[in-house]
Protein backbone atom coordinates (compact mmCIF):
# COMPACT_ATOMS: atom_id res chain seq x y z
CA UNK A 1 0.00 0.00 0.00
CA UNK A 2 1.09 3.09 -1.08
CA UNK A 3 1.61 5.70 1.87
CA UNK A 4 -0.11 9.52 0.55
CA UNK A 5 2.97 12.31 -0.02
CA UNK A 6 4.32 14.47 2.27
CA UNK A 7 3.51 17.98 2.18
CA UNK A 8 5.29 20.56 -0.01
CA UNK A 9 8.11 21.50 2.13
CA UNK A 10 8.58 17.95 3.85
CA UNK A 11 8.70 16.11 0.02
CA UNK A 12 11.83 15.46 -1.24
CA UNK A 13 10.74 13.83 -4.49
CA UNK A 14 8.28 17.58 -5.19
CA UNK A 15 11.45 19.60 -3.80
CA UNK A 16 14.05 18.02 -5.79
CA UNK A 17 12.15 18.00 -9.29
CA UNK A 18 11.12 22.37 -8.50
CA UNK A 19 14.80 22.90 -7.71
CA UNK A 20 15.69 21.76 -10.97
CA UNK A 21 13.33 23.13 -12.70
CA UNK A 22 13.58 26.43 -10.79
CA UNK A 23 17.51 25.98 -11.96
CA UNK A 24 16.57 24.86 -15.73
CA UNK A 25 13.99 28.46 -15.37
CA UNK A 26 17.41 30.81 -14.03
CA UNK A 27 19.21 29.50 -17.18
CA UNK A 28 16.73 30.03 -20.03
CA UNK A 29 15.92 33.53 -18.18
CA UNK A 30 19.71 34.41 -18.11
CA UNK A 31 19.40 32.52 -22.21
CA UNK A 32 16.95 34.91 -23.33
CA UNK A 33 18.74 38.02 -22.42
CA UNK A 34 21.83 36.97 -23.86
CA UNK A 35 20.03 35.60 -27.47
CA UNK A 36 18.01 39.10 -27.38
CA UNK A 37 21.12 41.09 -27.14
CA UNK A 38 23.14 39.19 -29.18
CA UNK A 39 20.69 39.61 -32.11
CA UNK A 40 20.09 43.28 -31.65
CA UNK A 41 23.49 44.03 -31.15
CA UNK A 42 24.60 42.26 -34.29
CA UNK A 43 21.93 43.08 -36.70
CA UNK A 44 20.30 46.01 -35.18
CA UNK A 45 17.26 44.76 -36.35
CA UNK A 46 14.51 44.45 -34.21
CA UNK A 47 13.09 42.31 -37.34
CA UNK A 48 15.58 40.02 -37.17
CA UNK A 49 14.72 39.69 -33.50
CA UNK A 50 11.34 38.72 -33.99
CA UNK A 51 11.90 36.13 -36.80
CA UNK A 52 14.19 34.23 -34.36
CA UNK A 53 11.31 33.92 -31.83
CA UNK A 54 8.56 33.14 -34.34
CA UNK A 55 10.95 30.61 -35.01
CA UNK A 56 10.71 29.15 -31.81
CA UNK A 57 6.86 29.85 -31.69
CA UNK A 58 5.00 28.50 -34.29
CA UNK A 59 6.02 24.64 -33.86
CA UNK A 60 5.47 25.38 -30.68
CA UNK A 61 2.05 26.16 -31.10
CA UNK A 62 1.50 23.31 -33.96
CA UNK A 63 2.66 21.07 -31.45
CA UNK A 64 1.41 21.65 -28.25
CA UNK A 65 -2.20 18.97 -28.52
CA UNK A 66 0.03 16.72 -29.57
CA UNK A 67 2.30 16.94 -26.35
CA UNK A 68 -0.48 16.71 -24.46
CA UNK A 69 -1.85 13.48 -25.82
CA UNK A 70 1.69 12.12 -25.80
CA UNK A 71 2.20 13.09 -22.23
CA UNK A 72 -1.10 11.23 -20.78
CA UNK A 73 -0.29 8.65 -23.26
CA UNK A 74 3.40 8.34 -21.26
CA UNK A 75 3.98 10.32 -18.11
CA UNK A 76 5.38 13.58 -17.02
CA UNK A 77 8.89 11.87 -16.02
CA UNK A 78 9.53 10.72 -19.77
CA UNK A 79 8.52 13.63 -21.57
CA UNK A 80 10.32 16.13 -19.36
CA UNK A 81 13.51 14.47 -19.15
CA UNK A 82 13.57 13.72 -23.25
CA UNK A 83 13.05 17.54 -23.63
CA UNK A 84 15.53 18.28 -21.03
CA UNK A 85 18.07 16.59 -22.46
CA UNK A 86 17.42 17.42 -25.93
CA UNK A 87 17.65 21.06 -25.30
CA UNK A 88 20.78 20.56 -23.12
CA UNK A 89 22.77 19.42 -26.57
CA UNK A 90 20.94 21.81 -28.60
CA UNK A 91 21.78 24.54 -26.75
CA UNK A 92 25.59 23.32 -26.36
CA UNK A 93 26.14 23.16 -29.56
CA UNK A 94 25.15 26.76 -30.21
CA UNK A 95 27.13 28.03 -27.46
CA UNK A 96 30.14 26.67 -28.80
CA UNK A 97 29.57 27.95 -32.25
CA UNK A 98 28.86 31.58 -30.44
CA UNK A 99 31.98 31.42 -27.96
CA UNK A 100 34.46 30.55 -31.12
CA UNK A 101 33.07 33.26 -33.19
CA UNK A 102 31.40 30.89 -35.75
CA UNK A 103 27.90 31.44 -36.04
CA UNK A 104 25.42 33.17 -38.41
CA UNK A 105 21.94 33.70 -37.92
CA UNK A 106 20.73 30.43 -39.15
CA UNK A 107 22.17 28.91 -36.11
CA UNK A 108 19.63 30.55 -34.01
CA UNK A 109 17.19 29.66 -36.08
CA UNK A 110 17.57 26.06 -35.81
CA UNK A 111 17.95 26.52 -32.29
CA UNK A 112 14.99 28.22 -31.80
CA UNK A 113 12.96 25.34 -33.84
CA UNK A 114 14.59 23.10 -31.54
CA UNK A 115 13.55 24.74 -28.30
CA UNK A 116 9.51 24.79 -29.89
CA UNK A 117 8.99 21.26 -30.53
CA UNK A 118 10.67 20.27 -27.64
CA UNK A 119 8.58 22.71 -25.78
CA UNK A 120 5.43 21.45 -26.88
CA UNK A 121 5.87 18.42 -25.55
CA UNK A 122 7.41 20.02 -22.69
CA UNK A 123 4.61 22.49 -21.01
CA UNK A 124 1.96 20.13 -20.60
CA UNK A 125 3.87 17.83 -18.97
CA UNK A 126 5.40 19.87 -16.78
CA UNK A 127 2.02 21.63 -15.76
CA UNK A 128 0.70 17.87 -15.12
CA UNK A 129 3.08 17.08 -12.88
CA UNK A 130 2.08 18.55 -9.65
CA UNK A 131 -0.57 16.37 -9.42
CA UNK A 132 2.02 13.12 -9.15
CA UNK A 133 4.24 14.58 -6.28
CA UNK A 134 1.32 16.29 -3.92
CA UNK A 135 -1.74 15.27 -2.54
CA UNK A 136 -4.92 17.45 -3.91
CA UNK A 137 -5.63 19.22 -0.66
CA UNK A 138 -1.81 20.65 -1.09
CA UNK A 139 -2.14 21.64 -4.73
CA UNK A 140 -2.71 25.46 -3.91
CA UNK A 141 0.52 25.90 -2.20
CA UNK A 142 2.34 23.59 -4.21
CA UNK A 143 1.35 25.62 -6.60
CA UNK A 144 2.29 28.72 -4.85
CA UNK A 145 5.95 27.31 -3.90
CA UNK A 146 6.00 27.11 -7.89
CA UNK A 147 5.49 30.01 -8.62
CA UNK A 148 7.72 31.62 -6.21
CA UNK A 149 10.47 29.44 -7.75
CA UNK A 150 9.19 30.33 -11.23
CA UNK A 151 9.59 34.24 -10.09
CA UNK A 152 13.26 33.71 -8.06
CA UNK A 153 14.62 32.29 -11.26
CA UNK A 154 12.82 35.63 -13.26
CA UNK A 155 14.32 37.57 -10.57
CA UNK A 156 17.91 36.29 -10.77
CA UNK A 157 17.89 35.14 -14.18
CA UNK A 158 17.76 37.99 -16.05
CA UNK A 159 20.65 39.74 -13.80
CA UNK A 160 23.14 36.98 -14.12
CA UNK A 161 22.30 36.99 -18.28
CA UNK A 162 23.29 40.81 -18.34
CA UNK A 163 26.07 40.29 -15.93
CA UNK A 164 27.43 37.29 -17.66
CA UNK A 165 26.86 39.02 -21.08
CA UNK A 166 27.81 42.26 -20.49
CA UNK A 167 31.17 41.03 -18.96
CA UNK A 168 32.04 37.36 -21.21
CA UNK A 169 29.66 38.03 -24.03
CA UNK A 170 26.54 35.51 -24.91
CA UNK A 171 27.78 32.03 -25.37
CA UNK A 172 29.10 31.53 -21.84
CA UNK A 173 25.49 32.72 -21.02
CA UNK A 174 24.07 29.82 -23.21
CA UNK A 175 26.41 27.52 -21.96
CA UNK A 176 25.01 28.10 -18.71
CA UNK A 177 21.81 27.66 -19.44
CA UNK A 178 22.80 24.28 -21.26
CA UNK A 179 24.56 23.02 -17.97
CA UNK A 180 20.99 23.83 -15.93
CA UNK A 181 19.49 22.02 -18.94
CA UNK A 182 21.56 18.98 -17.80
CA UNK A 183 20.78 19.40 -14.02
CA UNK A 184 17.14 19.29 -14.62
CA UNK A 185 17.04 15.96 -16.56
CA UNK A 186 18.65 14.25 -13.42
CA UNK A 187 16.13 15.32 -11.23
CA UNK A 188 13.28 14.82 -13.20
CA UNK A 189 14.24 10.69 -12.08
CA UNK A 190 12.60 12.01 -8.85
CA UNK A 191 9.11 12.19 -10.68
CA UNK A 192 7.17 8.49 -10.19
CA UNK A 193 7.40 6.65 -12.73
CA UNK A 194 4.01 5.08 -12.90
CA UNK A 195 0.78 6.89 -13.51
CA UNK A 196 -1.47 8.66 -10.91
CA UNK A 197 -4.18 6.81 -11.33
CA UNK A 198 -5.65 4.09 -13.64
CA UNK A 199 -7.21 5.85 -16.72
CA UNK A 200 -9.80 5.09 -19.51
CA UNK A 201 -8.60 2.61 -22.37
CA UNK A 202 -6.44 4.97 -24.79
CA UNK A 203 -6.21 2.44 -27.38
CA UNK A 204 -9.15 2.27 -28.73
CA UNK A 205 -9.64 5.67 -29.27
CA UNK A 206 -6.79 6.89 -31.27
CA UNK A 207 -5.31 10.00 -30.99
CA UNK A 208 -8.24 11.89 -32.66
CA UNK A 209 -10.42 10.17 -30.56
CA UNK A 210 -8.49 11.38 -27.38
CA UNK A 211 -7.76 15.06 -28.70
CA UNK A 212 -11.84 15.02 -29.65
CA UNK A 213 -12.05 14.07 -25.38
CA UNK A 214 -10.30 17.06 -24.70
CA UNK A 215 -11.78 19.41 -26.74
CA UNK A 216 -15.34 18.28 -25.65
CA UNK A 217 -14.43 18.45 -22.12
CA UNK A 218 -13.19 22.13 -22.11
CA UNK A 219 -16.07 22.90 -24.35
CA UNK A 220 -18.87 21.89 -21.47
CA UNK A 221 -16.89 23.93 -18.92
CA UNK A 222 -17.86 27.43 -18.89
CA UNK A 223 -14.87 28.19 -16.40
CA UNK A 224 -12.21 26.60 -18.53
CA UNK A 225 -13.41 28.58 -21.79
CA UNK A 226 -13.12 32.05 -18.93
CA UNK A 227 -9.79 30.66 -18.61
CA UNK A 228 -9.00 30.32 -22.12
CA UNK A 229 -10.32 33.90 -22.87
CA UNK A 230 -7.90 35.40 -19.68
CA UNK A 231 -4.53 33.05 -21.32
CA UNK A 232 -5.62 34.50 -24.73
CA UNK A 233 -5.71 38.30 -23.65
CA UNK A 234 -2.46 37.98 -21.74
CA UNK A 235 -0.79 36.59 -24.62
CA UNK A 236 -1.61 39.00 -26.88
CA UNK A 237 -0.17 41.99 -25.14
CA UNK A 238 2.42 40.63 -22.94
CA UNK A 239 4.18 38.02 -25.34
CA UNK A 240 5.17 40.84 -27.60
CA UNK A 241 5.80 43.43 -25.10
CA UNK A 242 8.17 41.22 -22.78
CA UNK A 243 9.76 39.68 -26.10
CA UNK A 244 10.59 42.90 -28.28
CA UNK A 245 9.23 45.85 -26.30
CA UNK A 246 10.86 45.57 -23.56
CA UNK A 247 14.05 45.00 -25.47
CA UNK A 248 13.37 48.12 -27.34
CA UNK A 249 12.49 50.62 -24.76
CA UNK A 250 15.63 49.49 -23.18
CA UNK A 251 17.38 50.16 -26.46
CA UNK A 252 15.16 53.67 -26.83
CA UNK A 253 16.44 54.85 -23.70
CA UNK A 254 19.91 54.34 -24.00
CA UNK A 255 20.78 51.18 -22.12
CA UNK A 256 22.89 48.01 -22.31
CA UNK A 257 21.96 44.92 -21.81
CA UNK A 258 22.35 45.10 -17.92
CA UNK A 259 19.53 47.80 -18.22
CA UNK A 260 17.60 45.17 -19.97
CA UNK A 261 18.03 43.02 -17.04
CA UNK A 262 16.61 45.38 -14.74
CA UNK A 263 13.68 45.64 -16.49
CA UNK A 264 12.82 41.85 -16.98
CA UNK A 265 14.12 41.68 -12.83
CA UNK A 266 11.76 44.32 -12.04
CA UNK A 267 8.79 42.50 -13.47
CA UNK A 268 10.11 38.83 -11.56
CA UNK A 269 10.50 40.74 -7.38
CA UNK A 270 6.91 41.96 -8.25
CA UNK A 271 5.58 38.29 -9.29
CA UNK A 272 7.79 36.63 -6.50
CA UNK A 273 6.37 39.74 -3.62
CA UNK A 274 2.85 38.76 -5.16
CA UNK A 275 3.28 34.97 -4.80
CA UNK A 276 4.66 35.24 -1.40
CA UNK A 277 1.51 37.42 -0.51
CA UNK A 278 -0.62 34.27 -1.61
CA UNK A 279 0.59 31.85 0.00
CA UNK A 280 0.73 33.58 3.25
CA UNK A 281 -2.66 35.23 3.35
CA UNK A 282 -4.20 32.25 0.75
CA UNK A 283 -6.24 33.18 -2.06
CA UNK A 284 -9.05 35.68 -2.25
CA UNK A 285 -12.21 33.73 -2.45
CA UNK A 286 -13.44 36.27 -5.09
CA UNK A 287 -10.95 36.17 -7.35
CA UNK A 288 -13.02 36.68 -10.08
CA UNK A 289 -13.37 40.69 -9.77
CA UNK A 290 -9.71 40.60 -8.51
CA UNK A 291 -8.61 39.12 -11.89
CA UNK A 292 -10.83 41.48 -13.76
CA UNK A 293 -9.28 44.77 -11.81
CA UNK A 294 -6.13 43.28 -12.36
CA UNK A 295 -6.47 42.41 -16.43
CA UNK A 296 -8.11 46.54 -16.80
CA UNK A 297 -5.02 47.73 -14.64
CA UNK A 298 -2.50 45.71 -16.73
CA UNK A 299 -3.78 47.64 -20.08
CA UNK A 300 -3.50 51.26 -18.38
CA UNK A 301 0.12 50.03 -17.05
CA UNK A 302 1.44 49.38 -21.02
CA UNK A 303 0.22 52.38 -21.81
CA UNK A 304 2.25 54.18 -19.46
CA UNK A 305 5.45 51.89 -20.12
CA UNK A 306 5.39 53.48 -23.50
CA UNK A 307 5.74 56.87 -22.24
CA UNK A 308 8.47 56.52 -19.53
CA UNK A 309 11.75 58.17 -19.94
CA UNK A 310 14.10 56.23 -17.66
CA UNK A 311 14.94 52.39 -16.92
CA UNK A 312 13.69 53.15 -13.16
CA UNK A 313 10.53 54.69 -13.83
CA UNK A 314 9.57 51.49 -16.04
CA UNK A 315 10.80 49.41 -13.30
CA UNK A 316 8.34 51.34 -11.04
CA UNK A 317 5.73 50.56 -13.39
CA UNK A 318 6.31 46.89 -13.46
CA UNK A 319 6.69 46.08 -9.96
CA UNK A 320 3.46 46.70 -8.50
CA UNK A 321 1.86 45.02 -11.69
CA UNK A 322 3.67 41.66 -11.40
CA UNK A 323 2.72 41.69 -7.46
CA UNK A 324 -0.55 42.01 -8.91
CA UNK A 325 -0.59 39.92 -11.63
CA UNK A 326 0.91 37.32 -9.42
CA UNK A 327 -1.65 37.34 -6.55
CA UNK A 328 -4.73 37.43 -8.88
CA UNK A 329 -3.86 34.79 -10.73
CA UNK A 330 -0.85 32.77 -11.14
CA UNK A 331 -1.47 30.61 -7.96
CA UNK A 332 -5.10 30.55 -8.21
CA UNK A 333 -5.87 29.48 -11.89
CA UNK A 334 -3.34 26.31 -12.44
CA UNK A 335 -4.98 25.27 -8.68
CA UNK A 336 -8.53 25.95 -10.51
CA UNK A 337 -7.67 24.01 -13.66
CA UNK A 338 -5.95 20.90 -11.52
CA UNK A 339 -8.89 20.40 -9.11
CA UNK A 340 -11.75 20.51 -11.56
CA UNK A 341 -10.14 18.25 -14.26
CA UNK A 342 -9.80 14.23 -14.49
CA UNK A 343 -6.51 13.21 -13.63
CA UNK A 344 -6.59 11.56 -17.20
CA UNK A 345 -7.35 14.70 -19.20
CA UNK A 346 -5.27 16.90 -17.32
CA UNK A 347 -2.19 17.47 -19.74
CA UNK A 348 -4.54 17.73 -22.67
CA UNK A 349 -6.44 20.10 -20.67
CA UNK A 350 -3.10 21.83 -19.82
CA UNK A 351 -1.96 21.88 -23.06
CA UNK A 352 -5.50 23.40 -24.63
CA UNK A 353 -4.80 25.99 -22.02
CA UNK A 354 -1.95 26.39 -22.71
CA UNK A 355 -2.70 26.92 -26.57
CA UNK A 356 -3.33 30.57 -27.14
CA UNK A 357 -0.01 30.87 -25.70
CA UNK A 358 1.58 29.56 -28.58
CA UNK A 359 -0.73 30.47 -31.19
CA UNK A 360 -0.93 34.38 -30.45
CA UNK A 361 2.13 35.09 -28.89
CA UNK A 362 4.06 35.08 -32.93
CA UNK A 363 1.07 37.26 -33.67
CA UNK A 364 1.75 39.06 -30.69
CA UNK A 365 5.75 39.50 -31.28
CA UNK A 366 5.03 40.41 -35.15
CA UNK A 367 2.48 43.44 -34.60
CA UNK A 368 3.37 44.70 -31.68
CA UNK A 369 7.65 44.46 -33.44
CA UNK A 370 5.96 45.93 -36.44
CA UNK A 371 4.41 48.94 -34.58
CA UNK A 372 7.64 49.01 -32.74
CA UNK A 373 9.97 49.75 -35.38
CA UNK A 374 7.68 52.82 -36.28
CA UNK A 375 7.00 54.15 -32.42
CA UNK A 376 7.64 52.82 -29.10
CA UNK A 377 4.67 54.12 -27.26
CA UNK A 378 2.38 53.22 -30.42
CA UNK A 379 4.29 49.66 -30.13
CA UNK A 380 2.85 49.71 -26.17
CA UNK A 381 -0.30 51.27 -26.49
CA UNK A 382 -0.97 48.05 -29.16
CA UNK A 383 0.19 45.84 -26.53
CA UNK A 384 -2.86 47.40 -23.66
CA UNK A 385 -5.62 46.62 -26.00
CA UNK A 386 -6.20 42.96 -25.52
CA UNK A 387 -5.62 43.40 -21.86
CA UNK A 388 -8.66 46.10 -21.89
CA UNK A 389 -11.09 44.24 -24.43
CA UNK A 390 -10.81 41.23 -21.87
CA UNK A 391 -11.54 43.26 -19.00
CA UNK A 392 -14.54 44.61 -20.49
CA UNK A 393 -15.91 41.16 -21.73
CA UNK A 394 -15.07 39.76 -18.03
CA UNK A 395 -16.85 42.63 -16.04
CA UNK A 396 -19.73 42.15 -17.91
CA UNK A 397 -20.20 38.23 -17.55
CA UNK A 398 -22.01 37.27 -14.68
CA UNK A 399 -20.26 34.42 -13.81
CA UNK A 400 -17.12 36.35 -14.24
CA UNK A 401 -17.61 38.47 -11.61
CA UNK A 402 -18.81 35.63 -9.45
CA UNK A 403 -15.37 33.28 -10.21
CA UNK A 404 -14.52 31.75 -6.75
CA UNK A 405 -12.14 29.59 -4.52
CA UNK A 406 -14.87 27.83 -4.03
CA UNK A 407 -15.53 26.48 -7.44
CA UNK A 408 -12.55 24.35 -7.24
CA UNK A 409 -14.78 21.84 -5.96
CA UNK A 410 -17.40 21.76 -8.56
CA UNK A 411 -18.15 19.73 -10.80
CA UNK A 412 -15.18 19.53 -14.20
CA UNK A 413 -17.78 19.88 -16.51
CA UNK A 414 -20.09 22.79 -16.30
CA UNK A 415 -22.76 22.04 -19.59
CA UNK A 416 -24.11 25.68 -19.20
CA UNK A 417 -23.22 28.20 -21.79
CA UNK A 418 -25.01 31.33 -19.78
Amino acid sequence: MMTAPAPPLRNRKFLTVIGGEGLSMIGDAAFAISLAWLVLESTGSVAALTGVLLAQTIPRGALLLLGGIVTDRLTPRVVMAACHLLRAAATAVTAIAVATDQWSLWHLYVLAVLMGVTGAFFTPASESVLPRLIRPADYARGNAIQSMTEQLSFLAGPLIGGLITTAYGPGPAMMANAVTFGIATLTCLAIPAGRAEPTPDKGSAGVVGQLREGLRHAWRSHSVRLVLLIVSAATLSYSGLFAVGLPTLALSLGESALGLSILVSSWGAGQLIGTIAAAITGLPRRWGMLIIGMTLAEGVVFVLLGQVGSVWWAAALLIPLGIGVAYSSDVALPTFVQTTTPPHLLARISSLIALPRVIFEPLSIALIGLVLQQSVPWGFAIAALPVLVAGTILAADRRARRLSTDDAGAQPADRSTA
